[in-house]
């Protein structure tokens, strides 16, 4: 498994201003459209660049995912944002890791790594997914790692897309059953691997996932800083507005 450090961060992104969210899980729903449509305008309104921290769909099934209906008017949205000028950066989640260059040709979107590297009013932030962290749930962790492997997107890429519908349908339940059993402990961020990066130079490390947000100042030997997980996007449209370094949380109205 890969460790979320300063050598896995595989761009750099600088910004004066920007909008941060995570866990959008886009399905083609009316309300959830609405909501990624506001939260667009505003990085226009606001000239702000876009960081989407994973699962901005709530299953993405590989390129053929493109052609489907349900699907189309979030692509609209997201290609009509970038051809006014607004850079949209999405790190797949454990939801839509198989996002790839296919995704990006048809948006306009850039689709990161594991890990990004934000550089804002002289601060370096670390953001992610975040499921990298819960290095408790060595089952998950396990099955990340099958999950994006090169062969097993390689099998994916040539399935038929009803086989590919059924392949989500039975990782879902999977997934339901396996959190429901799990101890609370499992599903926590370990302190140790965020206190890590901080002594790398980190000013702040932001990520989604949890659905629970919190934010928490670390005092590492090395180094200190802040830790921030976000709220899900999908319940009340919480988001990040940065601006010079400076944070504040926002709401969809």
């Amino acid at each position: 498994m890969s460790q979320p450090g300063t050598a896995d961060v595989g761009s750099v992104s600088t910004s004066q201003r920007c909008i941060i969210a995570a866990d959008l899980h886009c399905d083609g729903s009316a309300r959830r459209l609405a909501m990624l449509e506001e939260l667009l305008r505003s990085c226009q309104e606001n000239g702000a660049d876009c960081y989407l921290l994973g699962d901005l769909f709530d299953v993405w099934l590989g390129p053929g995912q493109i052609s489907l209906s349900q699907t189309r008017r979030e692509l609209d949205a997201l290609r009509h944002a970038c051809e006014s000028e607004i850079d949209v950066v999405v790190i797949p989640g454990n939801r839509d890791f198989l996002l790839d260059s296919s995704f990006e040709r048809a948006t306009g979107v850039a689709v990161g790594g594991d890990h990004l590297l934000l550089e804002t009013g002289g601060q370096r932030w670390h953001l992610s997914h975040g499921d990298l962290f819960g290095t408790a749930d060595r089952g998950y962790q396990r099955l990340r790692t099958v999950l994006r492997s090169n062969l097993f997107r390689f099998v994916v890429r040539h399935l038929p897309m009803f086989m590919c519908k059924g392949l989500a349908r039975i990782l879902r339940r999977s997934s339901r059953r396996s959190l429901e059993g799990k101890a609370q402990i499992l599903m926590e961020p370990d302190r140790r691997v965020v206190g890590d990066l901080l002594k790398d130079g980190f000013d702040r490390v932001v990520c989604g996932h949890y659905h629970r947000p919190f934010e928490e100042k670390l005092d590492q030997s090395e180094g200190a800083g802040t830790f921030t997980v976000l709220e899900a996007f999908e319940d009340r449209g919480a988001h990040l507005f940065i601006e010079d370094g400076e944070m504040e949380v926002r709401y969809l109205e």
